[in-house]
């Protein structure tokens, strides 16, 4: 499709594949990602019907109009851009960030992202993105999770890198870090997308994790430019990139209402596999996964029938994973084995441990910090304690 616009330059096309990083193609593109204010669809179709990006930056005012595309305000907000936006130099700033900028026509964006529902004007990469031959698995959920539900998280991002699938998720506390943290405690590949520029570590407690998976394989994915701060509205609109680049998505713990489920749905609208890890009928953290359950999600009860189903793996050679530990092959002895049998995966008070085991208060401790050393208890507050996964 060839504009009036587009001069003797080559037409651009929505879908062509840029196989070179040039700079004077870059750099208006990256003009063009600045315009947040105008729709990711808006801004390409725009850029379709001027010949290209760097054809939409020379167009006057009075040219925009005569597109009959954009509207008044659109135009007003695009020649102001102009005046405070040098491409050159801005551009060249940009290469002394250590990050990769992708825009929709760059044959390396992802083709998982390219063909959903409104997918980003581009992307900026800092590592690496995932790897479109290898399964990747998103896993998500509550912020404020219970103990439970972070040692779930944890082992799911462990046991996905140990048979090579690639872990998703959005560097959130809890579930979400959680996620990452088994994953690179396996030495896997995990992937963080974020509700801020690819340079901004946010939330900042997750800067061990922020800094080991650029450190390892994998890498911090946004659709924001650098330097952009975190805001509320960024947050549900990135769910829909760790959805498309995922093949299946977790939802661990989330309360009724939650930013997870709406990765839930924007998974299901791209065609994905949704499962969810089923809780208690009176745990808040638990309704939400309840709910997906009840739509028709698949139920993560089995982690051998999890990973084929997923394609993780293509036969059940997993070790049986099951919530329980077969007691009789522990080497504990007796007040540590009727403390651990007492204990579940939600924290527990020591005075209530102490109630329900009929032992007192030395022998308890003395038990726990035994338990501790062998790695099968943790302290998650201040005396309280509970099982450890």
């Amino acid at each position: 499709m060839r504009s009036e616009y587009a001069g003797s330059q080559t037409v651009w096309d929505s879908e062509k594949k840029i196989s070179t990083m040039d700079d004077d193609y870059l750099k208006y593109e990256y003009w063009m990602a600045s315009l947040y204010k105008i729709s990711d669809n808006r801004r390409r179709q725009g850029c379709l019907l001027a010949g290209g990006a760097k054809q939409m930056y020379v167009l006057s005012a009075d040219q925009l109009k005569g597109m009959h595309y954009f509207s008044d305000e659109e135009i007003r907000y695009i020649d102001e851009s102009r005046k405070t936006f040098d491409p050159e130099r801005q551009w060249s700033g940009f290469l002394n960030r250590g990050i990769r900028f992708l825009p929709y026509t760059h044959m390396d964006y992802p083709d998982k992202l390219r063909h959903i529902y409104d997918p980003p004007f581009a992307v900026y990469v800092k590592g690496c993105l995932p790897d479109m031959s290898v399964k990747s698995i998103a896993v998500v959920g509550a912020r404020a999770c219970s103990e439970y539900g972070r040692s779930v998280a944890q082992m799911l991002g462990r046991m996905l890198a140990e048979h090579g699938a690639q872990v998703v998720s959005g560097m959130a506390v809890g579930i979400d870090s959680a996620s990452h943290a088994g994953a690179l405690s396996a030495n896997g590949n995990t992937y963080a997308v974020l509700g801020s520029g690819c340079d901004i570590c946010y939330p900042k407690s997750s800067a061990n994790i922020y800094n080991n998976i650029l450190a390892g394989r994998g890498g911090i994915i946004s659709e924001l430019a650098p330097g952009t701060n975190p805001l509320p509205q960024f947050f549900p609109r990135r769910n829909r990139i760790i959805s498309a680049l995922s093949d299946a998505v977790v939802v661990v713990e989330a309360k009724k209402r939650s930013g997870s489920l709406i990765t839930a749905d924007l998974a299901l609208e791209q065609g994905k596999d949704v499962y969810a890890v089923p809780g208690r009928y009176t745990d808040t953290l638990s309704a939400g996964c309840n709910h997906l359950i009840e739509q028709g999600a698949g139920i993560l009860a089995d982690m051998d029938h999890f990973l084929k189903n997923t394609g993780v793996v293509s036969e059940c050679r997993t070790k049986e994973m099951t919530i329980k530990i077969n007691l009789d092959k522990l080497p504990l002895e007796k007040e540590e084995r009727v403390v651990y049998s007492g204990l579940d995966f939600n924290p527990k008070f020591i005075n209530s441990i102490i109630d329900e085991t009929g032992l007192d208060f030395l022998t308890v401790l003395s038990a726990l910090d035994s338990l501790k050393k062998k790695h099968l208890v943790q302290e998650t507050f201040q005396n309280y304690f509970c099982k450890k996964l």
